[in-house]
């Protein structure tokens, strides 16, 4: 897979690529937290945009590989613009064109559909799984793309995977940042942070999946933490961003109680992890997962901004 990737930081104001039918925007305010979030959000989207497109083109029995571009950095604010182009059909009458035009408002409307839906309460999302399923798989029929007009249903593992990427994104991001879906002849649409309910808790996969565990000892840089306890603490790897939950709740009631003093944002926990990787019906592996099941000892960072209890 090739991405392009184009930062624009001085000259006219930006229009968006010939190529592009889609963009979010990240507006956050300056000077306030881990600059390191939105960059990490911005990556956490794309990957999760790209795992909703293979998620509908899956049902269109169609591999397509999406052009990434970052377009601009401007004040204040973050935007990318994304586009699906075909990476391989065997139809070859078929032209990338036509495919791109069949298929690519669907994903468009899949992404603000992915959206919409994580921004519900929980309990109605619950209700509503079946229903966002249904609408991705419509989605994707009124494409036309298959020749005996049949279009299975979205895979649920792949759906998931999709969405738990992107409400991680989503958890990066802090009370005062704003997240926009923008696209062609569409409205604004502006999501909401604050639900950030794991969907991997309320859409169940089927039994074609299979999982795999693993255990390991590691150090984890800790970036934001899960104050209610029914969420994801967001933490560091190197370069990299992890989105985790504590299953040790002897320190998470020492936490929670402030008998854990003076942690701040950069500090760094050594702890005993539970890694579960998901595999589809195909080998191929489509989400990993990470507990924390065992704090080890908090280690001081350089310094960072105070964690608020409540």
């Amino acid at each position: 897979m090739t991405n392009g990737l184009y930062i624009r930081l001085l000259g006219e104001p930006p229009m968006p690529p010939a190529d592009a039918d889609f963009s979010f925007r990240i507006i956050f305010e300056k000077g306030t937290g881990d600059p390191r979030r939105i960059f990490d959000a911005a990556s956490e989207l794309i990957d999760g945009f790209e795992e909703l497109d293979s998620a509908i083109t899956g049902s269109v029995d169609a591999t397509i590989q999406p052009l990434m571009v970052l377009e601009d950095i401007e004040a204040g604010s973050i935007r990318v613009f994304l586009s699906s182009f075909l990476k391989r059909i065997d139809d070859k009458a078929l032209s990338e064109g036509e495919y791109k035009k069949a298929l690519g408002p669907a994903l468009v409307d899949a992404k603000y559909a992915a959206i919409a839906y994580l921004d519900k309460d929980r309990d109605q999302a619950e209700k509503d799984k079946d229903d966002l399923r249904e609408l991705l798989r419509k989605l994707a029929a009124g494409s036309d793309l298959r020749k005996l007009g049949d279009y299975p249903p979205i895979h649920p593992a792949k759906l998931v995977a999709a969405l738990d990427t992107l409400q991680d994104a989503k958890r990066l991001l802090g009370p005062k940042d704003q997240l926009l879906l923008e696209a062609p002849d569409r409205e604004s649409y502006k999501a909401d942070l604050s639900k950030t309910w794991d969907p991997s808790d309320v859409i169940k996969t089927e039994d074609t999946t299979t999982e795999q565990h693993s255990e390991g000892e590691i150090i984890l840089t800790i970036r934001k933490p899960d104050l209610l306890g029914g969420s994801k603490w967001q933490f560091t790897r190197g370069k990299y961003p992890v989105s985790a939950h504590i299953a040790d709740e002897d320190w998470l009631d020492r936490f929670h109680n402030r008998k854990v003093p003076g942690l701040q944002s950069g500090d760094a926990m050594r702890c005993q992890v539970k890694f579960t990787y998901i595999f589809d019906d195909k080998g191929t592996m489509i989400e990993e997962r990470v507990e924390i099941i065992k704090v080890i000892e908090i280690i001081k960072g350089p310094g960072g901004e105070q964690l608020q209890m409540f």
